[in-house]
Parts: C-alpha cells; sequence; structure tokens
C-alpha cells in the first residue's frame, strides 16, 4: 500500500510539474512565417504575459491561467496543449481555422565552457538536406551570426544586413557538438558536429 501511495504521489508531482506554463518560451516558425514582434520570446507570470522581439520588450497583457486556457483581458482565450514538458501549441478559440503556433520553453544551456571559447568554434548542421554552417562573429557579405545571451540560454543569432533575421536557442555546446532546438516539427532540435 504505502509503495501505490508513493508512486501516485510521484505521478502527480511529475505531472504537475511538466504542465507548468510559467517562465520564458520562444516561438517557433517556419522560415516563411512572418510574425511581429519578430523572434517573439513570450514570458508567462501567474497573472501576466510579457512580449518580447527577442530581448527588447514589447508590451505586458494582463491574463489568467486556467487548466488549458489562458484568458486574457481583451476578452479572448486561447487554448493550449502541451506536446512535451518543454514545448506547447497555442490556438484561438475564436478562429479554428488560425495558425496553430507552437513555443519552446527557454532552458539554461548545457556548457563548460565559456562565452570566448565558443565563439572560437566552428559547427555544421544538416537540416532537411541542407548544409548549414555556423561560425561566430565571422561575416559573410551582408550576413553574420552572434553568439548571445538572455538570462541562462545561449542563441545563435543570424544577423542581415546588420539587423537580427533569426534566432535560435542553443540546448548544449561542448567542445566536439552543439545542439540547436526550437525548429519547427519533430524533433524540434538539430545537431551540429565541430568542423575545422
Amino acid at each position: 500500500m504505502k509503495i501505490l501511495t508513493v508512486i501516485t504521489f510521484c505521478l502527480i508531482v511529475v505531472t504537475s510539474s511538466a504542465q507548468d506554463l510559467k517562465g520564458k518560451w520562444f516561438l517557433t516558425k517556419e522560415g516563411d512565417t512572418y510574425i511581429v514582434p519578430e523572434n517573439l520570446i513570450m514570458e508567462v507570470k501567474k497573472d501576466s504575459i510579457k512580449y518580447y522581439s527577442f530581448d527588447q520588450f514589447v508590451f505586458t497583457q494582463s491574463a489568467k491561467i486556467e487548466e488549458k486556457k489562458i484568458k486574457f483581458e481583451n476578452g479572448d482565450i486561447r487554448d493550449f496543449e502541451f506536446i512535451n514538458q518543454n514545448s506547447f501549441k497555442f490556438i484561438s478559440q475564436k478562429d479554428k481555422d488560425s495558425t496553430n503556433f507552437e513555443y519552446v520553453r527557454l532552458i539554461p544551456t548545457k556548457t563548460n565552457l565559456q562565452k570566448e571559447e565558443i565563439e572560437n568554434l566552428s559547427f555544421e548542421f544538416n537540416w532537411n538536406g541542407e548544409k548549414i554552417k555556423i561560425k561566430f562573429k565571422q561575416e559573410k557579405g551582408f550576413e553574420e551570426i552572434s553568439l548571445e545571451k538572455i538570462d541562462s540560454t545561449y542563441f545563435a543569432s543570424f544577423y542581415l544586413l546588420g539587423k537580427r533575421a533569426e534566432v535560435l536557442p542553443i540546448k548544449e555546446i561542448t567542445l566536439d557538438k552543439m545542439i540547436l532546438y526550437g525548429t519547427p516539427g519533430k524533433p524540434y532540435e538539430i545537431v551540429g558536429e565541430k568542423i575545422e
């Protein structure tokens, strides 16, 4: 009987922590999706949601979170559904044909490296059959990739003509590999191997 009680308690704790919406979330998007603010990061608090264009605060909206719904002060109600512990999709009740936006939780980047060490590494990723090379602080014509940080999360930030065009959070960085996450669709992350 004691074992059953302990197992039940553990399941309740795991379920409640997995369903916690509080924290910072990054909007995943397809390459051709246009969103304002760009590079949307949403910070969910007990009674409000703050919106950022990456690290620039845009506005706050009062909101109440109930079960799997968020009720905004303007009357809008959005349902959300967890995909896994660190991602969810968010849809409007008003328009059932609207796009389902997916978000990933910003988690601290796992690394033992200093920023300067990371910036001296190069990685190659294979994303949908396309090879992508990341070398920080190296300009290629009108493009540049920078290593940036919000709280404890590093990002690969892609600049075009001096303007931040796209960002991807970094899950883990070692001397041999880098894992980017927040990509649309499964597996929601891509692994890059170190290159010289």
